[in-house]
């Protein structure tokens, strides 16, 4: 978490650089807006904000919150290269568990993990337009839960009575110890 002192002294350096003074309900302001994020990271957008800032006005808490979080495009286009990660790991065949709840909802609406693993490759870039539109009407709702992409094997299992001998649906968009974490073994085992 950000330590107010420090950050005190970088939004006031800042403000020098502008020719401004800030209040200290102003400086408040500020850091409780940014409080989240760490001192290193502020320290690099403030940086990068000050760079990038064209006018003599002193930058608004959204212009440096724009250097700390990805833009919304940024996440929609990440999204469709977890969808083609996933398409290329899991194909037609495996069943996908994807960290963004948001992609799920997406797939279910195009037609489903099979139906999306299965069309022809001069199709795909209507798909990836089709996605990209639904991305940013779905990730604007709040959304209860996230289903599970079944692929073939899990669904010829499940109506052959097999579900314990589906395998594991394949990660998608989870770091190395997210991963390391949720298959730690309980005591109890």
């Amino acid at each position: 978490m950000l330590d107010k002192i420090e950050f005190a002294k970088l939004i006031n350096a800042m403000a020098e650089m502008f020719d401004k003074q800030l209040t200290e309900s102003l400086v408040d302001m500020y850091y409780e807006i940014l409080k989240n994020y760490s001192e290193e990271r502020v320290k690099r957008a403030v940086i990068a904000c000050i760079k990038s800032h064209k006018y003599n006005t002193l930058p608004k808490p959204a212009s440096i919150l724009e250097f700390l979080e990805e833009s919304h495009e940024d996440r929609t286009l990440r999204a469709w290269l977890y969808v083609r990660e996933a398409m290329q790991k899991a194909d037609y065949y495996f069943s996908v568990n994807f960290k963004d709840k948001v992609i799920p909802h997406c797939i279910e609406a195009l037609g489903g993990w099979m139906w999306l693993c299965d069309q022809a490759g001069k199709d795909m870039p209507f798909v990836e337009r089709r996605f990209l539109d639904l991305y940013r009407i779905f990730s604007r709702r709040e959304l209860q839960d996230s289903p599970l992409m079944i692929g073939f094997f899990e669904s010829k299992n499940r109506e052959d009575g097999y579900e314990k001998d589906t395998p594991k649906p394949i990660q998608i968009g989870y770091k190395q110890e997210e991963l390391q974490l949720e298959h730690k073994p309980s005591g109890r085992e």
